[in-house]
Protein backbone atom coordinates (compact mmCIF):
# COMPACT_ATOMS: atom_id res chain seq x y z
CA UNK A 1 0.00 0.00 0.00
CA UNK A 2 1.63 3.32 -1.32
CA UNK A 3 0.66 6.74 -0.60
CA UNK A 4 0.02 9.63 -2.94
CA UNK A 5 -1.54 13.24 -2.34
CA UNK A 6 -3.37 15.65 -4.36
CA UNK A 7 -2.58 19.01 -3.08
CA UNK A 8 -5.19 21.96 -4.05
CA UNK A 9 -3.64 25.16 -4.71
CA UNK A 10 -5.76 26.65 -7.44
CA UNK A 11 -7.54 29.02 -5.52
CA UNK A 12 -7.43 33.03 -6.36
CA UNK A 13 -7.03 34.40 -2.66
CA UNK A 14 -9.45 36.66 -3.05
CA UNK A 15 -10.27 36.92 0.75
CA UNK A 16 -6.59 37.05 1.63
CA UNK A 17 -6.41 40.29 -0.52
CA UNK A 18 -3.14 39.62 -2.42
CA UNK A 19 -2.45 40.14 -6.07
CA UNK A 20 -1.50 36.72 -6.46
CA UNK A 21 -2.56 33.15 -5.89
CA UNK A 22 -3.02 32.49 -1.93
CA UNK A 23 -1.15 29.29 -2.40
CA UNK A 24 1.96 31.71 -3.52
CA UNK A 25 1.37 33.92 -0.80
CA UNK A 26 5.09 33.60 0.75
CA UNK A 27 5.65 33.04 4.69
CA UNK A 28 9.03 32.35 6.12
CA UNK A 29 10.47 33.50 2.52
CA UNK A 30 8.35 30.92 0.99
CA UNK A 31 5.08 30.49 -0.41
CA UNK A 32 2.23 28.78 1.03
CA UNK A 33 2.22 25.83 -1.54
CA UNK A 34 5.97 24.77 -0.99
CA UNK A 35 5.27 24.75 2.82
CA UNK A 36 2.69 22.67 1.79
CA UNK A 37 4.48 20.01 -0.44
CA UNK A 38 7.59 19.74 1.46
CA UNK A 39 5.62 18.49 4.99
CA UNK A 40 3.10 15.94 2.41
CA UNK A 41 6.22 14.84 0.47
CA UNK A 42 7.43 13.14 3.99
CA UNK A 43 4.36 11.11 3.64
CA UNK A 44 3.09 10.66 0.23
CA UNK A 45 5.50 9.09 -2.49
CA UNK A 46 3.39 10.72 -5.15
CA UNK A 47 2.30 14.17 -5.27
CA UNK A 48 0.54 15.95 -7.83
CA UNK A 49 -0.39 20.34 -7.54
CA UNK A 50 -3.54 21.77 -8.72
CA UNK A 51 -2.80 25.41 -9.50
CA UNK A 52 -4.68 28.01 -11.17
CA UNK A 53 -3.87 27.75 -15.11
CA UNK A 54 -2.56 31.25 -15.55
CA UNK A 55 -0.06 30.78 -12.74
CA UNK A 56 1.88 27.16 -13.45
CA UNK A 57 5.06 28.70 -14.30
CA UNK A 58 5.23 30.32 -10.70
CA UNK A 59 4.35 27.18 -8.93
CA UNK A 60 6.86 25.64 -11.07
CA UNK A 61 9.77 28.28 -9.82
CA UNK A 62 7.88 27.61 -6.43
CA UNK A 63 8.31 23.60 -6.40
CA UNK A 64 11.77 23.61 -7.92
CA UNK A 65 14.03 20.75 -6.17
CA UNK A 66 10.38 19.40 -4.77
CA UNK A 67 8.97 15.72 -6.21
CA UNK A 68 5.52 17.16 -7.11
CA UNK A 69 3.78 17.50 -10.90
CA UNK A 70 1.84 20.30 -11.10
CA UNK A 71 -1.22 20.39 -13.19
CA UNK A 72 -4.22 22.91 -14.19
CA UNK A 73 -6.92 23.16 -11.13
CA UNK A 74 -10.13 23.69 -12.37
CA UNK A 75 -13.49 26.03 -11.46
CA UNK A 76 -14.57 23.81 -8.61
CA UNK A 77 -12.18 22.28 -5.46
CA UNK A 78 -13.91 19.29 -6.65
CA UNK A 79 -12.81 19.43 -10.07
CA UNK A 80 -9.99 20.29 -9.50
CA UNK A 81 -9.34 17.50 -6.99
CA UNK A 82 -10.39 15.42 -9.92
CA UNK A 83 -7.91 16.76 -12.15
CA UNK A 84 -5.32 15.88 -9.54
CA UNK A 85 -6.49 12.13 -9.53
CA UNK A 86 -6.48 11.77 -13.09
CA UNK A 87 -2.54 12.74 -12.69
CA UNK A 88 -1.86 10.33 -10.01
CA UNK A 89 -0.50 6.44 -10.88
CA UNK A 90 -3.01 4.68 -8.56
CA UNK A 91 -3.70 1.10 -7.77
CA UNK A 92 -7.15 0.07 -5.74
CA UNK A 93 -5.69 0.01 -2.47
CA UNK A 94 -3.25 2.79 -2.52
CA UNK A 95 -3.67 5.39 0.08
CA UNK A 96 -4.75 9.23 -1.30
CA UNK A 97 -4.23 12.56 0.55
CA UNK A 98 -6.11 15.66 -0.50
CA UNK A 99 -4.45 18.18 0.92
CA UNK A 100 -5.44 22.24 1.14
CA UNK A 101 -1.79 24.30 0.53
CA UNK A 102 -3.93 26.75 2.97
CA UNK A 103 -3.08 24.43 5.46
CA UNK A 104 0.57 24.48 5.01
CA UNK A 105 1.96 23.99 8.40
CA UNK A 106 -0.68 21.19 9.46
CA UNK A 107 2.04 18.42 11.22
CA UNK A 108 3.57 15.45 9.48
CA UNK A 109 2.35 13.66 12.60
CA UNK A 110 -1.28 14.93 11.94
CA UNK A 111 -1.07 13.78 8.38
CA UNK A 112 0.50 10.19 9.21
CA UNK A 113 -2.63 9.56 11.37
CA UNK A 114 -5.04 9.89 9.00
CA UNK A 115 -3.06 7.05 6.86
CA UNK A 116 -2.97 4.79 9.67
CA UNK A 117 -6.85 4.80 10.06
CA UNK A 118 -7.14 3.73 6.44
CA UNK A 119 -4.55 0.92 6.89
CA UNK A 120 -6.35 0.47 9.95
CA UNK A 121 -9.66 -0.41 7.69
CA UNK A 122 -11.13 2.37 7.64
CA UNK A 123 -12.63 3.91 4.35
CA UNK A 124 -11.53 7.26 4.83
CA UNK A 125 -10.13 9.35 7.73
CA UNK A 126 -10.07 13.54 8.37
CA UNK A 127 -8.46 15.15 11.42
CA UNK A 128 -10.36 17.24 13.24
CA UNK A 129 -10.16 20.04 16.35
CA UNK A 130 -12.41 20.67 18.90
CA UNK A 131 -14.33 23.80 18.62
CA UNK A 132 -13.10 26.27 21.51
CA UNK A 133 -15.30 29.82 20.29
CA UNK A 134 -18.60 30.01 21.85
CA UNK A 135 -21.59 28.84 19.47
CA UNK A 136 -24.83 29.93 18.73
CA UNK A 137 -27.57 29.70 15.93
CA UNK A 138 -28.08 31.69 13.41
CA UNK A 139 -29.27 35.47 14.49
CA UNK A 140 -33.50 35.76 14.37
CA UNK A 141 -34.86 38.22 11.23
CA UNK A 142 -34.92 41.11 13.58
CA UNK A 143 -31.53 40.41 14.51
CA UNK A 144 -32.21 38.52 17.73
CA UNK A 145 -28.83 37.00 18.77
CA UNK A 146 -29.67 32.79 17.95
CA UNK A 147 -29.06 30.21 20.79
CA UNK A 148 -26.57 28.52 22.42
CA UNK A 149 -24.84 25.87 20.93
CA UNK A 150 -23.23 23.12 22.81
CA UNK A 151 -19.84 23.18 21.39
CA UNK A 152 -18.79 19.76 22.65
CA UNK A 153 -20.60 17.45 20.26
CA UNK A 154 -18.65 19.98 17.30
CA UNK A 155 -15.62 19.41 15.68
CA UNK A 156 -13.86 21.41 12.76
CA UNK A 157 -12.96 19.46 10.11
CA UNK A 158 -8.80 19.89 8.82
CA UNK A 159 -7.17 18.09 5.68
CA UNK A 160 -5.01 16.30 4.67
CA UNK A 161 -8.46 14.33 4.36
CA UNK A 162 -7.07 10.29 3.94
CA UNK A 163 -9.18 7.56 1.54
CA UNK A 164 -8.69 4.25 -0.04
CA UNK A 165 -7.85 5.11 -3.74
CA UNK A 166 -10.97 3.25 -5.20
CA UNK A 167 -13.38 4.89 -2.75
CA UNK A 168 -12.39 8.06 -3.42
CA UNK A 169 -12.83 7.27 -7.45
CA UNK A 170 -16.05 6.30 -6.80
CA UNK A 171 -16.84 9.18 -4.30
CA UNK A 172 -16.11 11.38 -7.17
CA UNK A 173 -17.00 9.36 -9.82
CA UNK A 174 -21.18 9.07 -8.10
CA UNK A 175 -21.10 11.49 -5.73
CA UNK A 176 -23.07 15.01 -6.04
CA UNK A 177 -21.26 18.58 -7.23
CA UNK A 178 -22.09 20.75 -4.35
CA UNK A 179 -20.19 18.88 -1.37
CA UNK A 180 -17.67 20.76 0.34
CA UNK A 181 -15.12 18.01 1.03
CA UNK A 182 -14.43 15.07 -0.46
CA UNK A 183 -15.53 13.40 3.18
CA UNK A 184 -18.76 14.35 3.19
CA UNK A 185 -18.97 13.04 -0.58
CA UNK A 186 -17.79 9.08 0.32
CA UNK A 187 -19.99 9.24 3.31
CA UNK A 188 -23.23 9.48 1.50
CA UNK A 189 -22.12 6.58 -0.32
CA UNK A 190 -22.16 5.05 2.86
CA UNK A 191 -18.40 4.67 3.24
CA UNK A 192 -17.36 4.71 6.67
CA UNK A 193 -15.26 7.50 7.44
CA UNK A 194 -13.39 7.95 11.05
CA UNK A 195 -11.91 11.31 12.54
CA UNK A 196 -8.61 11.16 13.79
CA UNK A 197 -7.08 14.02 16.06
CA UNK A 198 -5.72 17.15 14.33
CA UNK A 199 -3.78 20.15 15.45
CA UNK A 200 -4.30 23.77 15.98
CA UNK A 201 -1.32 24.57 13.62
CA UNK A 202 -3.63 23.22 10.45
CA UNK A 203 -5.45 26.02 10.40
CA UNK A 204 -6.39 27.52 7.27
CA UNK A 205 -5.27 30.43 5.99
CA UNK A 206 -7.93 32.30 4.67
CA UNK A 207 -7.57 36.17 5.21
CA UNK A 208 -4.55 38.71 5.55
CA UNK A 209 -4.70 38.75 9.53
CA UNK A 210 -4.08 34.53 9.22
CA UNK A 211 -0.41 35.60 7.58
CA UNK A 212 1.05 37.09 11.38
CA UNK A 213 -0.19 33.73 13.06
CA UNK A 214 1.48 31.69 9.83
CA UNK A 215 4.62 33.46 10.36
CA UNK A 216 4.53 32.13 14.36
CA UNK A 217 3.99 29.31 12.94
CA UNK A 218 6.52 28.69 10.67
CA UNK A 219 8.83 29.75 13.15
CA UNK A 220 8.03 27.53 15.65
CA UNK A 221 8.35 24.87 13.04
CA UNK A 222 12.10 25.74 12.06
CA UNK A 223 13.02 25.84 16.00
CA UNK A 224 11.55 22.43 16.65
CA UNK A 225 12.97 20.78 13.11
CA UNK A 226 16.42 22.26 14.49
CA UNK A 227 16.29 20.18 17.80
Amino acid sequence: MTVAAVVTAAGYGTRLGSDLPKALVAVAGEPLVTHAVRRIARVATQVVVTAPPTHLDAFARALDGLDARIVPGAGTRQESVNAGLAALDLAPADVVLVHDAARAFQPVAAMRAVVAAIEEGADGAIPVVPVVDTLVTAPAPDGALGDPVDRTLFRAVQTPQAFRAAVLLDAHARGGSSATDDATLARALGYRVVATEGHERGVKITHAGDLALAEHIAALSAEEEKV
